[in-house]
């Protein structure tokens, strides 16, 4: 059975919409009112789509294509599981060669297939895209199928930060911080970071098209590259202002940034990066609705956790980073 447009749309999760152009389907996962909020490239990235099905199909092949429209990552991996195992992936950079800054270097992206064989009987298929790259789908067949059912998540969980929410630099997007914290909730994972962003009130504002249990919030460390100490506040402070008025009683989870290996050698106009999670306690305060969470214990401060070894946590990393917050938020 090669699946439809149709059919993709309805296994799809974290997707806001699924589209077809010249064969090619792509997943969504910005609003309208959200890609006007920001300019970035990484906005076409699918971070955190997953498809996710039951289905008595003999063997999986996948086929499409792959893009890299920011030119700073350009490694993938698509994470193929059967009933919670991973059976296989689709990728450019193997595990064995992801070693030192290994997710600065530049990986040939186009065209892909590959096919899986699966085992007998009813099994849960689990399929996550890669967040690092414009990732498209040409083909999706599941041999011998009788069924191809949907898998619902009973609970959703919004993630708005930088381009370490968006995953880099996990090796695999079933590795970034959000899809652990998601999968370890039982949640499905609406992902909207993107590489390069900063604290921007517009982004608060736009309708996120999704109706959450739990929002995450972690910016502040592109902030706290280019912007003095008043700009940071007057954009935190009017960010969360507009977050909480569109999701009202829900919980938000607001992550101070994470140890990043420069932090001791640089003073940027704003100030020490200590003073950063003083900043967002402060501009939190009038909100009950808002948690802070320190970053700083999320991940350990050792260049071996973080795929460009200072700034973006790699699989070790995540890791920690997902644990860490899943014994502070506990259950949705």
């Amino acid at each position: 059975m090669q699946l439809t447009k149709e059919q993709i749309k309805a296994i799809a999760l974290g997707a806001l919409d699924v589209t077809e152009t010249e064969g090619y389907i792509r997943f969504h996962r910005f609003t309208a009112e959200e890609r006007t909020a920001v300019i970035n490239p990484n906005l076409d990235y699918p971070a955190g789509v997953q498809l996710i099905c039951r289905t008595d199909g003999t063997s999986l092949v996948l086929s499409g294509r792959t893009i890299s429209k920011t030119g700073v990552r350009s490694y993938y991996t698509f994470d193929i599981y059967e009933n919670g195992s991973r059976i296989g992936t689709i990728t450019n950079l193997q595990d064995e060669d992801a070693v030192g800054s290994y997710a600065t270097q530049t990986y040939p992206v186009g065209d892909f297939s590959a096919s899986f064989p699966l085992g007998p009987g009813e099994k849960e298929l689990r399929i996550v895209i890669p967040h690092s790259v414009l990732a498209e789908i040409s083909e999706l067949t599941i041999t011998d199928a009788a069924y191809v059912l949907p898998v619902a998540r009973k609970t959703r969980l919004v993630a708005y930060g930088d381009s370490i929410t968006q995953g880099y630099d996990a090796l695999h997007p079933s590795n970034t911080y959000p899809m652990r914290l998601a999968e370890a909730l039982g949640a499905e994972l609406f992902n909207k970071g993107l590489g390069g962003v900063c604290f921007t009130p517009a982004m608060g504002a736009a309708p996120s098209g999704v109706q959450a249990d739990a929002v995450l919030v972690a910016y502040g460390t592109n902030d706290w590259n280019h912007f003095d100490r008043d700009t940071f506040t007057a954009s935190a402070a009017g960010f969360f202002e507009n977050l909480v008025r569109q999701y009202g009683v829900t919980p938000i989870y607001a992550i101070t940034p994470i140890w990043r290996g420069d932090h001791l050698e640089k003073v940027p106009p704003f100030g020490p990066f200590a003073d950063l999670e003083e900043v967002i306690r402060t501009v939190c305060q009038p909100w009950p609705t808002v948690q802070i969470i320190s970053g700083m214990p999320l991940v350990p401060h050792d260049a071996a956790c973080f795929g460009d070894l200072y700034l973006h946590p790699n699989d070790t990393g995540f890791a920690a980073y997902a644990a860490h917050l899943l014994e502070k938020i506990g259950t949705l």
